[in-house]
């Protein structure tokens, strides 16, 4: 196998995960990158940013291990035509954080629950669009897509090596369309994979090599 085995995750990544309902409730979120990066409170500054999930669906095939992707349509308002995870904000009908990553996914591209086991979450991130999001991360097997044809213009698969790889990850202080901002880049065939995707990835990775483990990531 390319990269490491369903197992060899489990093992090595999950114990550094929060578990999925302690990290939502976490009592500080992450905003900014790099040097400009900052931990606000959620009792001070969440009323300001709305509560989403996103999922992480780490794909098992049998030869490598993949992270799911989606290119959003060009049009749609908040970051049109940007790489993201499937995911958005919370509804008062889910059940729970996890509820609301998997919800998200399956309306997104079609990915069912059937054999997917969660792993885990990431400390929750604030976005520039102004929500607080608890990135969710999952093994899952191999699927069909189903794009859903008013959010997803593309579903596609990055190798979980590449992105594992710090050679593959870069910062940058002015973006593509020449404007002054400090984020996060991964660059990967045609896909441009920058912002708050990059950032998450990267931050997995740190994970992946026992990097910023938070210093209380209770488990289930």
């Amino acid at each position: 196998m390319n990269g490491p085995s369903p197992d060899e995750v489990r093992a090595r990544l999950g114990p550094r995960l929060m578990a999925p309902d302690a990290a939502f409730n976490a009592p500080g979120f992450w905003v900014g990158n790099g040097a400009g990066e900052k931990l606000l409170r959620v009792a001070e500054h969440g009323a300001a940013f709305r509560p989403a999930a996103v999922l992480i669906a780490l794909i098992t095939h049998e030869g490598e291990i993949t992270v799911l992707l989606t290119e959003r349509n060009a049009d749609l308002s908040d970051h049109g035509g940007q790489i993201s995870f499937p995911g958005g904000r919370v509804e008062d009908g889910d059940s729970g954080v996890v509820d609301t990553a998997l919800r998200e996914a399956r309306e997104e591209v079609g990915l069912k629950a059937d054999g997917l086991s969660v792993l885990g979450a990431l400390e929750p991130f604030g976005t520039i669009s102004n929500y607080r999001v608890t990135p969710i991360v999952a093994l899952a097997p191999p699927f069909e897509s189903v794009p859903q044809a008013e959010e997803v213009a593309k579903v596609f698969e990055v190798p979980f090596s590449f992105i594992l790889d710090p050679a593959n990850h870069r910062f940058m202080a002015r973006g593509r369309d020449g404007r002054s901002r400090a984020t996060y880049a991964i660059s990967y065939g045609e896909w441009y994979i920058f912002g708050f995707t990059a950032r998450i990835l990267i931050k997995l990775a740190q994970l992946w090599r026992g990097e910023d483990v938070p210093a209380q990531h209770p488990r289930p």
